[in-house]
């Protein structure tokens, strides 16, 4: 039974975002967008300063976007409001390192820049445009995982490796803190926190006060301002579109952003997870005792579950996409030309995607949350546009010149047949399934749990039930002889000082 005090089994996100992508795609033809959103909002906080101090020569965002609101951005972070209420626990209790606040400040300004040259987000990328089988989005794979894996590297030498988690729970936290062994590791963030009051961080206050006035802002407007008052950028105005699809909207980012903030599914560790979990069958302790990586975190990777989660979205967004290309004559969406700066664009997302420990749809449902990386991510990702907009015509014209090749999605590889398309589009569907199917083995192998348990059990539950299990962690996966540890309290082996 799923209750909404608890956290729930990864899978279900992949089926909520699926729902919503798919609610998105009913009403506008394609994938949900939300980087274009954010900047366009931050172009009506522009215009708005400048009428405010007098400066209508201000032009640093709104040279290259018009100001608009972005009703899916806010229902994300409603949703994830709802789920902090309905568990009563908002993140906001955590204290990070230093370093690792900077770090998610600096990954909110490069991955905000890399969304620009790569005209799109991973949302855009994973959630829809592997969806819509764009090759653009399939050559993004080829450098953003690679990036997010150094930048996965870099934290753990950095020693912060201990906070990237799929989810900051407080019990899980407490449980570490309270027993050690091998999930003293998940325990630092209780021990840390400890004496930490969040309204009284200066910091914390004053961004989220800016940031409740930069949405509001845009929200006011949209009631201000519509297409006919020659602010053509202002599409998803009340006066323009009305209080349905307004309201359809905010329903979409609320069914994804409650999805996510119950399991803390995100692209950027979905897409790592294939890799790392090989290197955990194997050499857990490398991952455990160098790289400082959580026991809750390193079941979720064994697990599969963000892999599997990611790719339930994929497919049921593509079923919805075949059916509309097929049987109502809806062009495939998302089709542009790959180029040498879309590469580039991704290499930055990955580093900032694993930086601040989420890609950006994840990061507003962790502002929802109100965890502090992504408060502090949230500047950032403002500020990281102005690289791209301040010089929007050198990046255009760099990207024009340097296109790897003019095929945009997957079936036109095989020519413009209509039948063969079919095929080659089905057969393409039926391999996003088997990934889902190879996914769920292969979490079970490497686990020791039945289907019923991953399916019904969230994943800090299970990895506490993994390490704690009677005869020891071998059961469905091979260990090395060094990495078995013993519970044995928060001082015993295993614990970090």
């Amino acid at each position: 039974m799923l209750s909404l005090r608890k956290q729930w089994p990864f899978w279900i996100s992949g089926v909520f975002v699926g729902v919503a992508e798919i609610m998105n795609y009913l009403a506008l033809g394609r994938p949900i967008g939300l980087t274009t959103g954010l900047v366009e909002m931050t172009s009506a906080a522009e215009r708005t300063v400048a009428r405010v101090t007098g400066a209508p020569g201000m032009d640093w965002w709104s040279r290259a976007y018009d100001p608009n609101v972005h009703w899916i951005i806010i229902g994300v972070l409603i949703g994830a409001w709802l789920v902090a209420r309905a568990e009563k626990e908002s993140r906001g209790w955590v204290k990070y390192p230093v370093r690792e606040l900077v770090l998610s400040f600096i990954g909110g300004f490069v991955f905000s820049f890399g969304t620009r040259l790569a005209h799109g987000c991973t949302t855009h990328h994973f959630l829809g445009g592997i969806s819509s089988m764009s090759t653009a989005s399939l050559l993004y794979l080829t450098t953003i995982l690679p990036a997010g894996f150094a930048t996965f590297y870099l934290m753990a030498k950095l020693n912060i490796g201990h906070v990237f988690k799929g989810q900051e729970n407080r019990s899980t936290a407490d449980y570490g803190c309270a027993n050690g062994g091998k999930m003293a590791l998940d325990g630092l963030a209780c021990e840390a926190s400890r004496d930490y009051r969040p309204n009284r961080d200066w910091l914390r206050v004053s961004v989220i006060i800016i940031m409740f006035l930069f949405f509001m802002n845009a929200i006011v407007g949209s009631f201000l301002y519509g297409t006919d008052d020659g602010l053509y950028g202002w599409a998803y105005s009340l006066k323009t579109i009305g209080w349905g699809l307004i309201i359809w909207f905010l329903l979409i980012g609320i069914v994804a952003g409650f999805g996510m903030a119950k399991t803390g599914f995100g692209t950027e560790c979905a897409f790592l997870t294939p890799e790392i979990s090989t290197g955990l069958n194997h050499k857990e302790g490398f991952f455990e005792k160098q790289w400082h990586i959580p026991a809750s975190t390193r079941f979720l990777f064994r697990s599969m579950s963000p892999f599997t989660a990611m790719f339930i979205e994929i497919f049921m967004l593509w079923v919805a996409i075949y059916i509309g290309w097929q049987f109502f004559d809806v062009r495939l969406p998302l089709g542009m030309n790959p180029t040498w700066v879309l590469l580039l664009g991704a290499a930055c997302q990955g580093f900032g995607s694993v930086a601040m420990i989420g890609c950006e749809i994840r990061t507003y449902m962790r502002l929802g949350l109100g965890y502090m990386t992504a408060v502090v991510a949230f500047p950032g990702f403002l500020l990281g546009y102005l690289p791209y907009t301040l010089y929007q015509d050198f990046w255009e014209n760099l990207a024009h010149d340097t296109t790897i090749t003019k095929i945009k999605h997957v079936p036109d590889i095989f020519g413009y047949d209509p039948a063969v398309q079919a095929v080659a589009g089905l057969t393409y569907g039926l391999l996003i399934a088997a990934l889902v199917v190879w996914a769920v083995r292969r979490g079970m192998k490497l686990t020791g749990f039945s289907l019923k348990e991953l399916a019904s059990t969230n994943n800090d539950e299970l990895a506490i039930k993994y390490y704690t299990r009677p005869g020891g962690r071998e059961t469905g996966a091979r260990e090395v002889a060094a990495d078995k540890v013993p519970m044995s309290g928060a001082a015993g082996e295993g614990a970090v000082s």
